[in-house]
């Protein structure tokens, strides 16, 4: 019987925290002052520099400043995307294999997709984040 209280309890605190889910998402729903608003970029797999043969396949998720951004980022995938090829395509395996790596990439990253969208970090893409990353 008390199993089943925890169960009905617990399962009307997760009712009432539902509604209140980050609907920014993607570019979506309303936002509040400070809701942050995601875009994601279709995965991209490039060749590294270097003299073996070696790839780079990236997931990239941008983390806009504003909600308002969302629509310049749209507009501008192909730019964002060819921007980000030529970056990484400069990057050699050894550049990017260690965190310092990684960080100096990740804002290399977030001022070429903002040169593509005509906007500075405080108005248009604020972070840049890896959800994959895997060099071959």
């Amino acid at each position: 019987m008390l199993g089943g209280v925890f169960r009905v309890l617990g399962f009307g605190i997760v009712s009432l925290l539902l509604p209140f889910g980050n609907a920014n998402a993607s570019g979506g729903g309303g936002g509040g002052e400070g809701a942050a608003a995601y875009e994601y970029v279709e995965p991209l797999t490039v060749n590294l520099r270097g003299g073996e043969q070696q790839y780079l396949q990236a997931s990239i998720t941008l983390k806009l400043a504003k909600p308002e951004a969302s629509a310049k980022v749209k507009l501008h995938m192909p730019a964002i995307r060819n921007n980000m090829i030529y970056l990484l395509t400069e990057k050699s395996a050894e550049e990017i294999s260690n965190m310092e790596g990684k960080k100096r990439l990740l804002v290399e990253s977030r001022d070429a997709v903002n040169r593509a969208i005509g906007l500075e970090a405080a108005e248009g893409v604020a972070d840049v984040l890896f959800e994959t990353f895997i060099i071959q």
